[in-house]
């Protein structure tokens, strides 16, 4: 199981999407998920609208580039138009472990012209996959309850892509039962997105 800590590896919830829980999933070995919006022209990382003193985009791709770590990298996008800023920070720091999602419809058209990676989102909610054919990854999510569907996850490994896996805990759930059926499945496209990183590398592995 590849591991992608939630907003970075942090300790307590005020560290979410800091510097200090990313720098720690990059030295823990972990992939990460962060949220991305634009700020007197730059990209910060915020999961709420920020107010410029986020640690910016920038920094936390150096971070990643100087670590020499090639783990996943999960893009929540949470703002229109950052395509080309966002483009060009990958190209210098050469990162091609990565997938983009959340954006609008709209939005995701463009990440798709651009030849962007991106994801498809998965839920009870979003049972077509419009994007499926340009996607490099399905991003499997449970708003209200588990509906896992193994032969839906193995299908899409199947035809190539990688699987993301929103861990329950993400939504204030009990994980122990998802983690259960998850662990039937082996396959190195397989991502788990959580809060509990340590957790589930002592789980899976």
């Amino acid at each position: 199981m590849n591991i992608i800590a939630h907003r970075g590896f942090w300790k307590i919830e005020s560290e979410k999407n800091s510097k200090e829980a990313i720098k720690r999933a990059i030295d823990s070995g972990f992939g990460f998920e962060t949220d991305f919006r634009d700020y007197g022209g730059k990209i910060l990382i915020s999961h709420n609208p920020p107010i410029g003193t986020e640690i910016t985009a920038d920094d936390v791709f150096r971070m990643y580039f100087e670590s020499g770590s090639h783990e996943m990298l999960a893009l929540n996008i949470k703002s229109d138009g950052l395509q080309d800023m966002i483009g060009v920070l990958l190209k210098k720091y050469g990162i091609t472990n990565y997938f983009f999602f959340d954006m609008s419809v709209c939005d995701t058209i463009i990440y798709v012209e651009k030849q962007l990676q991106i994801a498809s989102r998965r839920s009870e909610y979003e049972k077509e996959l419009p994007f499926y054919n340009d996607s490099t990854t399905v991003w499997v999510d449970f708003f209200y309850n588990e509906t896992l569907v193994i032969p839906e996850v193995k299908k899409y490994l199947g035809d190539g892509k990688s699987v993301c896996v929103v861990s329950p805990e993400l939504h204030n759930r009990e994980y122990a039962n998802l983690w259960k059926q998850l662990k039937s499945i082996h396959h190195s496209n397989l991502y788990l997105c959580t809060d509990y990183p340590d957790k589930a590398k002592e789980f899976f592995n």
